[in-house]
């Protein structure tokens, strides 16, 4: 279902008996979860009225007991199952009490299931769509959409900024609004008064995401500038991230590049590469640039080269560093 329902019921104050909030955006999750609370419960009797059972193996009867006390001075009372599972993958007993529950949840409860993922065409789910429900799965935003929240959240800092610097802020940022808010509010505390926010402020103060930096790399070697991808390296060391981490990242990386070539390969316009691997417009068209400097056979070599080299580090053949350094030096040099 689509989150304009949530939306309006939220408006007219008329609620369902059973939710489920689900999906890889977070900071939506949260977001429409906590209006739906305060409409609900809001502050009065909230320790009576307020349960959340968080994360896995709870006592089914003291959720049964949750369910069928009654509210405290007030019409509702809301139920939470939060990060449970239960709607993924439910032990025996947790699946027979839910098939049963699930059918007649009180008319003054309302029962919400806020996850991270859910197996949507599960016996439970399928009860739950039965029932008065609402299913919201928070996506991460549309660009478009992305870019819009961008500029309003600037806007009521009273800030303006360009669209091409929105863009560049999101693909140095990791994907998420919760971490993409919480480097506007970093960029609004550093300008201060100033009512214009330049590219020179981003680079002020942002964490640039591990893969935001794959990119930069990935353009310093395609620019002929082997000092600035090494620089790029020696960041991520700096920072201690992960070596298995930055060989995760790169082989997405390469197999992206591999999909848009083939893609291109089959015939399929460039202008259509963004809807065909659903992705973002300006993330598309990096990868349409980093095409034109690997073959597609140069790719599968790339990738069974991560793949070796994830596997020496992990059985402790190599050191990980010593192993990125080479294989920075091979792609610097196309000697593969």
């Amino acid at each position: 279902m689509s989150v304009e329902l949530l939306k309006k019921q939220l408006k007219e104050n008329s609620f369902s008996t059973i939710y489920v909030f689900y999906g890889e955006e977070d900071y939506l999750k949260e977001y429409y979860f906590n209006q739906l609370k305060n409409k609900v419960v809001g502050n009065s009797f909230k320790d009576f009225n307020y349960i959340v059972f968080e994360g896995k193996g709870h006592d089914l009867q003291r959720i049964k007991d949750s369910l069928e006390s009654f509210p405290v001075m007030s019409d509702l009372k809301m139920v939470v199952m939060k990060d449970s599972e239960v709607l993924k993958s439910p032990k025996a007993a947790e699946k027979q009490f839910w098939e049963e529950t699930l059918k007649d949840v009180p008319g003054y409860v309302c029962l919400v299931f806020f996850e991270r993922e859910i197996d949507g065409r599960s016996k439970l789910m399928n009860i739950i769509k039965k029932q008065n429900s609402v299913i919201v799965d928070f996506k991460y935003l549309k660009s478009t959409d992305l870019i819009n929240w961008v500029n309003r959240e600037f806007a009521g800092y009273k800030k303006r900024i360009k669209k091409d610097d929105i863009i560049y802020l999101l693909e140095n940022c990791d994907v998420g609004m919760t971490g993409i808010k919480n480097e506007i509010d970093k960029i609004v505390h550093y300008i201060g008064n100033k009512e214009i926010v330049e590219r020179c402020d981003i680079d002020a103060v942002i964490t640039k995401s591990a893969e935001s930096r794959i990119f930069q790399m990935i353009d310093a070697i395609m620019e002929q500038k082997p000092e600035l991808a090494f620089k790029l390296l020696n960041d991520m060391m700096v920072l201690k991230e992960p070596v298995p981490r930055i060989l995760t990242l790169l082989s997405r990386h390469f197999s992206a590049i591999l999909k848009v070539k083939l893609l291109l390969k089959e015939g399929v316009l460039s202008s259509r590469i963004a809807t065909e691997m659903g992705m973002a417009p300006f993330i598309a068209k990096k990868y349409l640039e980093h095409t034109k400097y690997f073959s597609i056979e140069q790719i599968h070599y790339l990738l069974a080269e991560c793949l070796s080299m994830d596997t020496d580090i992990k059985t402790g053949k190599a050191d990980g560093w010593t192993l990125m350094e080479t294989f920075m030096a091979t792609i610097n040099g196309k000697k593969f």
